[in-house]
């Protein structure tokens, strides 16, 4: 139903337009980038993700990730290694593409976390790398199996807010396919 109404809205605003009816300033922008997401493929990490679909919409209000029971240009997939480590993104644009989620992982790190960073990249976050701390979501596993934090801080929310004020879902992530590719 928050589909048709979101598509309803687009259709109305888009004959508007077309039209010369004029809407009032920002109106257009008040409105989330909305993200089809689906969790068929998700498995164990099904809870995860709907928590760190949750955690994301309510820090960046200018995004929503809607999950949807049909193939969605965003997926999320489970699956399992021999090494049993090493979830990561295939990003096809911001807001699509793949995160892959293994299973070894959840053993070793809160499975939230998990599912918040590798979003985080699909939404043009880099990882950070050795020596980020615990407190930024995109130190990944360089912040350590300890930390369970899941909530991305004050400068995590504005990166994704700024990207998406200049960028629509579907563009480049300016940093993927260099050698700062996501993992």
């Amino acid at each position: 139903m928050a589909r048709a109404l979101n598509l309803l809205s687009t259709a109305v605003l888009t004959s508007g337009a077309l039209l010369g009816v004029s809407t009032p300033a920002g109106a257009a922008d008040s409105a989330p980038e909305v993200i089809p997401i689906d969790l068929m493929l998700a498995g164990s990490y099904t809870d995860a993700a709907r928590e760190a679909i949750e955690i994301w919409n309510t820090a960046v209000p200018s995004i929503k990730l809607v999950e949807q029971d049909t193939p969605a240009p965003l997926r999320v997939m489970e699956y399992k290694t021999a090494r049993g480590v090493q979830s990561h993104v295939n990003i096809k644009g911001a807001g699509r593409g793949w995160v892959y989620l293994e299973v070894g992982d959840a053993q070793l790190y809160k499975p939230s976390r998990i599912v918040v960073h590798e979003l985080g990249h699909i939404l043009s976050l880099p990882d950070l790398g050795p020596g980020s701390p615990c407190s930024k979501v995109m130190s990944g596993a360089w912040g350590g199996s300890d930390c369970v934090n899941d909530q991305p801080d004050v400068a995590e929310r504005a990166a994704v807010r700024n990207f998406f004020a200049t960028n629509n879902v579907g563009d480049k992530v300016p940093w993927w396919g260099s050698a700062l590719a996501a993992r």
